[in-house]
């Protein structure tokens, strides 16, 4: 067999295997019998039509295009092993000659290759911005309005009272079919005037202020349009209509901010002070979470930027039905299809999936493929005693959002323990490459580099390993007691395992196609 491999710029491999002269005679029985099996021929049971039957009653060209496939099936793995090739998905088989001797045209998708450049240079420096003492005062009031005591009104809605009241909302020009009800009689608080983005951000910030002068009993009709940057997709750009009923009209008065209201707020607060140092911390943890989304989103732009990415057609559509799955599972939540979302932003699907959805799985994939890269050039591993603990924390973690007898349900799943360790994995993996990215752009890494290396006498390093490696090692003990119920992430993980072997031959998707 000659082999002769062709690097196309789509990052597939053209390949066309030459087979020895006659080789097709080996398969033609072979070709037959399988045609006996599926044929139903007077005088003979499912298969066991002799050769010269099959011939007569079907002709040579049947026989010779099901033994071409059988040929190629049979020798696919050959020929990817000697032509060197890796493949990231099933390859195709594009054409196949009908002159002896045979030939046989392959497409085959490679995986992908990434090559960072000089991404030890990438500076970027690393600074959160401290957490004020009027942003401390701002949380606290929100706090403090929380433990208000409410007494009835009977006087009209003013700003700083807590109104109930029934809510119809419909949108005032739908698309087609779509619905035009968004909420039916939905209860609803609101406490007027308090347009913090944060605590009351529904229907919308300033809704409250429709309601200043009505009393208890009447009711008002007024519309709103939702920006195009709306949290809420189905609104985007919309106008709605709404109609108010109120139901009870509050005071609010707020409670004094001393050591007793600071105890009443639980978590063993002691005093005023503490609560305060309590309230800094949790507005410093959060400041830092959203300086490192930035930050790292920065980065990662660099590193792209940088970055020469290679991958062919077939991997980005493989990422690109990830994201179809991720907003269909989205929208579900909304009680919403996907036909019926395409509607309201009026698009045919073909045209979303070119200008929606490719650009995110293009961002998403190139992402993975650089930080992928990352890790494997800076030797970044996964220690089976801190990925233990990753694993532990998602359990904990778990165990608020799961019911505790559906959690025993999955103790003995072993292909969900195996999930959940991928998963805990990929986190730790995905926050130590960001850690070491960090290092690389404020120039620790090179300070680390420069400190000498030194070992305890009799000390043995701490255990090292693959991702997929240290999983497993950790997953094989955990399916016996994990008490805990797969997530959508966790369901990924393991569908992602499953899609590896899409790369083996025996899965190979030949389009089959005579050349003269």
């Amino acid at each position: 067999m000659k082999i002769e491999t062709e690097l196309r710029d789509d990052h597939q491999m053209k390949i066309v295997a030459e087979f020895e002269a006659d080789i097709l005679e080996k398969y033609k029985h072979q070709a037959a019998r399988k045609i006996a099996t599926r044929a139903k021929i007077p005088g003979f049971r499912p298969g066991k039509a002799p050769y010269d039957v099959i011939l007569r009653l079907y002709g040579e060209e049947a026989i010779a295009e099901e033994a071409k496939g059988l040929l190629v099936d049979d020798t696919y793995p050959a020929i990817l092993d000697e032509a060197k090739v890796n493949p990231a998905a099933p390859g195709s088989l594009e054409e196949i000659s009908e002159t002896d001797p045979i030939k046989a045209t392959f497409l085959v998708p490679l995986e992908p290759t990434v090559d960072l450049g000089d991404y030890k240079s990438l500076r970027k420096k690393y600074s959160v911005k401290a957490v004020t003492e009027k942003q401390v005062n701002e949380f606290i009031e929100r706090m403090r309005k929380n433990f208000a005591t409410a007494e009835p009104s009977t006087a009209p809605a003013k700003e700083g009272d807590l109104v109930a009241l029934k809510l119809d909302a419909k949108l005032t020009q739908p698309v087609d079919d779509e619905k035009p009800e968004v909420l039916k009689e939905s209860p609803v608080q609101v406490v007027i005037g308090e347009n913090d983005p944060e605590e009351n951000d529904f229907p919308y910030a300033g809704f409250g202020d429709n309601l200043i002068g009505l009393k208890e009993g009447e009711e008002k009709t007024f519309t709103y349009i939702y920006p195009e940057d709306s949290k809420y997709d189905r609104l985007r750009g919309k106008e709605v209509e709404f109609h108010a009923l109120i139901e009870s009209i509050k005071t609010l008065t707020l409670p004094e901010l001393n050591d007793e209201f600071a105890q009443s707020v639980g978590g063993n607060i002691e005093d005023m002070q503490n609560l305060r140092d309590v309230v800094k911390t949790q507005l410093e943890d959060q400041a830092k979470e959203e300086y490192d989304r930035g930050y790292f989103d920065e980065l990662i732009e660099k590193l792209l930027k940088s970055a020469k990415i290679a991958y062919a057609p077939q991997t980005l559509d493989h990422e690109m039905e990830h994201v179809v799955e991720s907003i269909t599972q989205d929208l579900a939540q909304q009680h919403m299809e996907l036909d019926t979302y395409l509607k309201t932003i009026k698009k045919e699907k073909t045209a979303w999936m070119e200008s929606d959805v490719k650009p995110a799985a293009q961002k998403r994939l190139e992402r993975s493929l650089v930080l992928d890269e990352l890790a494997k050039l800076e030797k970044i591993e996964v220690g089976n005693e801190e990925l233990q603990n990753e694993f532990n924390q998602m359990i904990n973690e778990m165990q608020y959002s799961v019911d505790p007898k559906e959690l025993k349900k999955e103790l003995k799943s072993e292909r969900f323990a195996n999930a959940l360790a991928m998963e805990a994995a990929t986190r730790l993996l995905n926050r130590k490459v960001l850690d070491c990215l960090k290092d690389i752009a404020t120039g620790k890494a090179e300070e680390k580099a420069a400190e000498p290396v030194t070992e305890a006498e009799g000390e043995k390093p701490a255990k090292k390993s693959t991702k997929k490696a240290a999983a497993a090692e950790i997953a094989e003990p955990a399916a016996e007691e994990m008490p805990v119920k797969a997530k959508k992430t966790v369901k990924k993980a393991a569908a992602d395992e499953e899609s590896a072997e899409t790369a083996a031959p025996k899965t190979t998707k030949a389009k089959k196609s005579d050349t003269k």
